[in-house]
């Protein structure tokens, strides 16, 4: 994210192959490096983006919604910012997060709800729930410190989609971390060849369910490696429960109008 959100939403910070960061050898057995190099990824900064969420209930029905993302590197972590643009009943809602590389500090985030006309922000004790109706979390917008976290390898050679991964299980190593995710654990499938995940499973607390997350149409953008679909499930038992898929366009990044006056509580109330 562990936390979910450079392996989903936040997938704006993908990785380049071309970087010697990435220089981690396909047979390292140590999973605490593999996922510390996996958040160490150089990332690209200054991006911009435009997704289309689709959130589909267990009878089969669709709710579509457009969001626009800007998202920087700052000194201490990143900040984003999201804002839906369609349908007319959630336009104009955003999310602002300020994501801290100190996993020890509290990562901040407002929701800003245009009935209210105003920006509320998101306790700690509220991340673990769902981020407007989809299978995804407040929590799943932060990245997760490492030191956080006990990892586990669990198979050196894995195959998702014909690429060879680690498969890494993840288990909240302090209370914070796992009261803010509502993650018992998690099983990360991480690509060997770009350093990022391909699949995830989460075990959430709360009402014993299944979380699925399943990254596709994995193609660079200015030599950055990013996922341009995404599908999250959530699943009690056998049954699903809900699905939200995610398809991005319009990605880019080193955008000179991404700037810090973006990432204010006025410039979420106020729309991109």
């Amino acid at each position: 994210m562990t936390r979910l959100a450079r392996f989903a939403v936040a997938l704006l910070t993908s990785a380049s192959l071309a970087t010697p960061a990435l220089a981690i050898a396909p047979d390292s057995t140590d999973a605490k490096a593999i996922m510390q190099a996996v958040e160490d990824r150089p990332t690209g900064d200054k991006s911009k983006g435009r997704l289309v969420m689709t959130i589909i209930d267990k009878s089969g029905r669709k709710r579509q919604r457009v969001v626009g993302s800007r998202a920087m590197d700052f000194a201490e972590g990143r900040r984003q910012i999201m804002v839906f643009e369609s349908p007319a009943d959630v336009k104009g809602t955003g999310l602002l997060s300020i994501d801290y590389d100190d996993g020890d500090k509290d990562d901040d985030q407002w929701l800003y709800l245009p009935s209210l006309h105003k920006s509320t922000r998101i306790s700690s004790g509220d991340k673990s729930g769902s981020f407007m109706g989809t299978d995804l979390s407040y929590a799943d917008m932060t990245a997760n410190d490492p030191d956080h976290w006990t990892y586990t390898l669990l198979e050196q050679s894995a195959t998702v989609d014909g690429e060879e991964c680690w498969l890494i299980e993840a288990v909240p190593a302090t209370e914070k971390a796992k009261s803010e995710t509502g993650y018992l654990k998690t099983h990360v499938w991480v690509s060997k060849k770009k350093l990022m995940p391909l699949q995830l499973k989460a075990w959430v607390i709360a009402g014993r369910k299944i979380k699925l997350i399943k990254f596709d149409d994995i193609k660079q953008v200015d030599g950055i490696w990013v996922a341009h679909k995404i599908m999250a499930r959530t699943v009690r038992g056998k049954t699903p429960e809900s699905t939200t898929v995610l398809e991005f366009s319009d990605l880019s990044f080193g955008n000179a109008d991404v700037g810090d006056d973006l990432f204010t509580q006025r410039q979420l109330e106020k729309g991109l």
